[in-house]
């Protein structure tokens, strides 16, 4: 019998993979299937994040006069209403993994030790064991963190109603993310970085991102040495002084869940060491997704969960497929194939679907390529629009497959269209053949 620690993207494509190739398969999860993704990470942000952006674009008319007044949200009802929809989601999930084949026990504490498998305490036999019990959020060591008004993605439900002052600590794509929910939720929003916000991203999408997070207090090169209060947050000490704050968001990336787990070979940040199989140092013991490190991105943990139940059979999928993406008012995609050197040329976005209302502010996106000069293929892209997400998915491949400007100048845009990948590359592959 094989045995899954985990229903999230890596656990629940891992039981599957599995169970149709006939093998007898029991998924063990704490609550219902999703995982992190679902419950905490991509479809709560999607969720809060389609609620801002109609906020900001209600705004946006309203401020050029062609509509009257903007909305105001109703946390509570988003809540309750992401909630609602999360549930569905899980349930949809449940019904496609239990007719799979796949024997599912919820409410369940997995933990392996010595060798063995424990559920909620009791010892349980196995004939393989596949380890996907995910990650999460990274907690500062911070004194003051564990008073009540300090969140994390992971207890955000908690929050009763919308801070008048949130302070967000972290630099990176999830910090920036709810920065620009709470700030078009109407909350003054403060970020907190301990280096430059969003030092990860490409320099010239960074320019773009920060016209989304205009609204948004940074604090860059933040020593933050302590969170006051007493009963609950206060403030937020850092660099010598307070900011006053209603509450705390903690945005500071992920960290592998995997204090239940012992017995295995572990890196420096508590990832479980693997082979190319997912196999670790133990026979028969298996590792995938979030656990295993960085980077922790579903489509990534769904493919390491189908190759881990494989057993080999399945290849490794190759991470250097796999573009980058934030969601602000535009979707951000980037990717680069670690080749130096190369010409690199971008074009700010077109009038389109999307952003036709922001051409007066000059606010319609960027795109940028950079190219190997001799024979046109695709180094490194990087989009801020409407529809980055779609584009760098299919770019990303077609860039890894070794395809040209040239070859892709062959294309028909579907207009009008808010991508302005489509134009800079038909641009590029002229520019290096009349150069």
């Amino acid at each position: 019998m094989i045995l899954v620690l985990g229903g999230g993207p890596a656990g629940r494509m891992a039981a599957i993979q599995a169970a149709r190739s006939g093998e007898e398969v029991t998924l063990v999860e704490r609550r219902s299937l999703g995982g992190q993704c679902l419950h905490d990470g991509c479809m709560q942000i999607c969720g809060l994040n389609d609620i801002a952006r109609m906020i900001r674009s209600a705004e946006q008319a309203a401020a050029l006069g062609l509509t009257n007044g903007a909305p105001t949200v109703n946390f509570r009802k988003v809540m309750d209403g992401l909630s609602a929809i999360q549930g569905k989601i899980a349930g949809i999930l449940e019904e496609e993994t239990r007719e799979a084949g796949v024997r599912v026990l919820h409410g369940a504490e997995g933990a392996f030790r010595d060798g063995k498998v424990y559920i909620n305490g009791k010892e349980t036999a196995f004939d393989r064991l596949i380890i996907a019990t995910g990650s999460r959020p990274t907690i500062p060591d911070i004194p003051g963190i564990t008073l009540r008004g300090v969140y994390t993605p992971h207890t955000l439900k908690e929050m009763k109603d919308l801070p008048g002052k949130i302070a967000i600590i972290g630099g990176g794509v999830m910090a920036a993310e709810f920065a620009y929910i709470f700030s078009a939720f109407g909350c003054e929003t403060h970020i907190l970085s301990r280096s430059s916000l969003l030092h990860q991203i490409p320099d010239r999408l960074r320019r773009e991102a920060m016209k989304d997070l205009g609204g948004i207090v940074l604090h860059q090169n933040a020593a933050i040495t302590a969170i006051t209060g007493d009963d609950g947050v206060t403030g937020i000490s850092y660099n010598g002084s307070t900011l006053a704050v209603d509450c705390v968001l903690i945005a500071a990336g992920l960290s592998p869940n995997t204090a239940m787990i012992e017995g295995v070979a572990k890196g420096p940040l508590g990832e479980i060491l693997v082979d190319e199989r997912f196999e670790t140092g133990v026979p028969g013991i298996f590792a995938c997704g979030d656990i295993i490190g960085e980077p922790c991105l579903t489509p990534i943990a769904r493919l390491r969960g189908t190759a881990a139940a494989s057993n080999g059979g399945v290849s490794s999928p190759d991470i250097a497929l796999a573009p980058k993406s934030m969601s602000l008012g535009y979707e951000y995609t980037w990717y680069d194939s670690g080749e130096e050197g190369g010409t690199s040329i971008h074009f700010p976005g077109p009038a389109g679907p999307g952003t036709f209302w922001s051409v007066p502010d000059r606010k319609t996106g960027v795109a940028s390529i950079r190219v190997n000069a001799d024979d046109g293929r695709i180094l490194a892209f990087a989009e801020a629009s409407p529809v980055a997400g779609v584009m760098g998915m299919y770019l990303a491949y077609l860039a890894k497959e070794g395809e040209t400007v040239g070859d892709l100048s062959r294309l028909i845009e579907v207009h009008p269209t808010s991508d302005g990948m489509y134009s800079l590359i038909k641009y590029t592959a002229g520019y290096l053949k009349n150069r």
